[in-house]
């Protein structure tokens, strides 16, 4: 039974250190998301967005967002090496998905469609810049999105990233509610008392 323990938790530890997390994400999904390097919800919901508008517009293409080595897995060695990861990524998912795959790194991008290269469809991204940090990823992945349907003929709209909510008016809002609910309580009790001393007074 030790034995079996022992087996149960260094197999998946194992598989894990050797896997290629982008690959197991992306044979359903279509952005995969750094582990360590924070992305902002809203360019990361806006990222998603533009990916499903170029579906819908006629360009399908999966995107991977690759912060640091630890993105990828046992192939740690493509770090900083997008095109190269661009290929050896694109091959994993041939089996289920033979499309576009862009790969985006802090130093660059990375291109592939069906696991190989395509340099001209590729050139559009000679242009497009790639900021620091998780937000730099996403800004720097949706409009090379953008651009690559663009230069395939297709037209994709960049959707408003959602407004954080402002907490001080929220604040504000929330206080001014409970001051008037209190005081339509406190009204509401001296109406009561008032009531009851003028039936006392009556019945005297």
């Amino acid at each position: 039974m030790l034995a079996a323990a022992l087996v149960v938790l260094v197999v998946p530890a194992a598989a894990r250190a050797d896997a290629d997390p982008a690959s197991d994400y992306l044979y359903s999904g279509w952005v995969f998301r750094p582990y360590e390097t924070k992305v902002p919800a809203a360019e990361a919901a806006r990222l998603r967005a533009v990916v499903d508008e170029a579906r819908k517009a006629g360009y399908p293409i999966k995107v991977a967002l690759i912060g640091s080595p630890p993105d990828l897995g046992g192939v740690s060695a493509l770090w900083k090496k997008p095109r190269q990861y661009a290929r050896f990524l694109g091959s994993e998912l041939t089996f289920l998905y033979k499309g576009r795959l862009l790969v985006v790194m802090p130093n660059g991008f990375g291109f592939s469609k069906n696991g190989r290269p395509v340099p001209k469809e590729a050139a559009a991204l000679d242009e497009v810049e790639i900021g620091d940090g998780g937000s730099g990823l996403a800004q720097g992945a949706t409009a090379a999105v953008r651009a690559l349907a663009a230069a395939d003929g297709h037209r994709v709209a960049l959707p408003a990233v959602p407004s954080a909510p402002d907490r001080r008016s929220s604040s504000s809002r929330d206080r001014v509610i409970i001051a008037a609910v209190v005081l339509a309580a406190g009204l509401a009790w001296a109406a009561v008392i008032l009531l009851r001393r003028r039936r006392t007074a009556t019945g005297s």
